[in-house]
This record gives structure tokens, sequence and C-alpha cells, in this order.
């Protein structure tokens, strides 16, 4: 669909579209058309670069500029397109809002949205890979950069979440939660609450993500755990806090790295790079019962130039990162800018996200 095509608005297309359909969206700038996408196992694609969708004050259901529903045997996705600039009247007019079935994101851009996802319910699987979250959220605090609910499991791959306004840059409700390779930043001027906020425990695996808490955050938590215990009913069965080879750099005066809870089941942190004044956990989970391993700890500013993303340490400790054993064989690729991934070569490994100079 496009200029001179068969059906010229997306919404045209979401209309008559039927299960298991591939929709070809052209390049572009679309503007005021939101769509409800009902059929399922879609794939839609922006085909000769970005579809860019403008809610220009338009919206689907109430909801936002996309909804999208389906069972949970249903998977919709989308590549290549953007959503700017949703806004509904209760204020967390989402990019996506996700009302049922799987989610797979691939090349995709949320900016300057009351939300850029909302949704995901239990049984189903979301997964983002090389998207770039921007800007979103009301300001109001209940609404994010990207805001997953209650699903089975969330997959983050080399993606890019920043300077959300006030809310989390993302926050995921679900049972198991994979991220890796990503960037989480605030920047010089963000002012995110969390850059990782996972209230309702579960399991989290965090590895290769370069992480920037800026000095204008809302909150002094860098990555928050179990924050919510009970919220909306769920509590998961297994609830553990797994970090290896990460960034973590803080700006901000103060504060503290990781939040959870004293009955986290286990947290274990291996050959992660902290830089800031920031003390490692808080929320009552104690130092001594964490399972840590070539952990380095220094200032921000032996990271200086992490607030415009770039990660590589200074000189003067490289000699202390490096480390005698591959703490992790399956960290094969780093991520030297956002969504971009390259092959780690050598025997060898260093603390932190990246293992080479950018």
């Amino acid at each position: 669909m496009g200029p001179g095509k068969q059906f010229t608005l997306p919404s045209q297309a979401a209309a008559v579209a039927q299960n298991g359909d591939t929709i070809h969206i052209a390049a572009g700038q679309y503007h005021g058309d939101v769509a409800s996408w009902g059929a399922n196992n879609l794939t839609i694609c922006g085909i000769g670069g970005r579809a860019a969708l403008f809610a220009d004050g338009q919206n689907a259901e109430g909801k936002g500029i996309w909804v999208i529903s389906g069972p949970n045997t249903s998977t919709t996705t989308i590549v290549n397109v953007e959503f700017h600039d949703a806004s509904v009247p209760d204020q967390n007019g989402a990019g996506i809002r996700l009302d049922g079935g799987n989610l797979l994101l691939r090349n995709t851009g949320f900016y300057d949205n009351e939300d850029g996802i909302l949704g995901g319910e239990q049984g189903t699987t979301v997964t983002i890979e090389y998207s770039e979250f921007a800007r979103n959220g009301f300001g109001d605090g209940f609404s994010h950069n990207c805001y997953i609910g209650f699903v089975d499991r969330l997959n983050v791959k080399a993606s890019y979440f920043h300077e959300a306004k006030i809310g989390h840059n993302l926050k995921s409700r679900g049972k198991e939660n994979y991220i890796e390779d990503s960037y989480f930043m605030d920047g010089p001027t963000g002012t995110s609450s969390y850059l990782v906020d996972i209230p309702n425990g579960g399991v989290l695996f965090m590895r290769g993500n370069l992480f920037h808490k800026g000095p204008n955050a809302d909150n002094s938590i860098a990555i928050s755990y179990w924050a919510e215990p009970g919220n909306g009913g769920v509590n998961w069965p297994t609830n553990t806090v797994t970090m290896v080879q990460n960034t973590v750099v803080s700006t901000f005066p103060g504060g503290t790295y990781i939040y959870a809870p004293s009955n986290t089941t286990s947290l274990t942190l291996t050959a992660n790079l902290f830089a800031g004044s920031a003390g490692l956990l808080t929320g009552g989970f104690a130092s001594s019962k964490a399972i840590q391993t070539s952990n380095f700890m220094t200032t921000a500013a032996n990271v200086p130039n992490a607030p415009t993303g770039q990660f590589w340490p200074n000189a003067s400790i490289l000699s202390q990162l490096g480390l005698a054993t591959i703490p992790d064989p399956n960290y094969v690729q780093d991520s030297p800018q956002p969504m971009v991934l390259r092959t780690i070569t050598g025997t060898t490994r260093m603390i932190g996200a990246l293992q080479s100079s950018p």
C-alpha cells in the first residue's frame, strides 16, 4: 500500500487484511491515519525504507496509532515502521497498543508518544530487535518509553531506549525478561525514572547492555527489580536477577545501581563495570548474598563520554579490566553503538559490555 497502490493508507489495508497476510507499506510519511489490526499472523513491512506514521491528533479506539489484537497463537510481525506523537484523552496513547497475541518488532521506531508500546498478556511473547524508543511518556510517571504487560517472555536485542519523559525507559511485568546488547540512556538532559523496571519479579537476565543514568533523572535508582510485589495479582514463581558483562554509568549524584528486595531468590553479577558514585544495592537484598565475580567499580570520570553514548573506558583503567577467563562463552557479540552488533574476537575478555574500542 502507498501512493498509487491499491490501498493508499494503512487503515484501508487493516480493514481488509486476512489471517496470514503480508502487508507492504511504501516508505514515506503517513499523517493522521490510525488503524486496528484484528487478523491473525500478519506481517507488516515498510518497503524501500521506513514507513513513518504520525498521529496528528487521531487515535484508534481511544488507545493509540495502531491497536493489535489476537489470540495467544497469533504473532504479528512489524518491520521498518515508525510511530510518532500518539496521544489520547487518558494520557496513555501508544504507538502500538498490544491487546492480544505475540508481537515481533524489528527495525521499528517509537518517538514522542505518550507510551511507545503499551500492553501484552499472559501466554504471549514480545520480541524487540534493532528498534528505538525515544522521548515517549506523558510526563506523569505512569507512561513510559516502553511498557510491557504480564507476558510470558520479553526478548530485547540490539535496541535503543533513551530520554523517557519521567517514566521508565523500559518497564516489563513479564514472567521472563531477556535483555541483551541494548542501550538505555538518559544522556545529559533526560528525566527518566528507572532505566529498566521489572516490577513484578520473575526472571531478569541482562547481558552486554550499556546504561547511563543522567543528572536530571527523576529517580536515583538505575535498575529496579520487584518493586511492586503482587501488583495486578501477579507474583511470578521464579525470581532471579542475572547481569553479565554490562556497563552501568551514573552521573546522577549518589543513588543506587540496583534495587532488589530481600525475597529475591538470587542475584548474580558477573564481569559488570559500574561507574559513578552510586551504591551497588538497595531494597533489602544483602550484598553478602549476591553472587559476584569479576565486577569492577570506579568513578564516572573513567567512562567520560557515556552521556553521549560512548562507553569506552579511560586508558587509565583498561589494564584493570582484563579477564583471565571467558565468563560467558555465549557472549559472542558486543554493541559498539546503538543497534549495531559486532563479533567479539580473541580468546580473552574485558569487564563491561564493550570488548574493544568502538
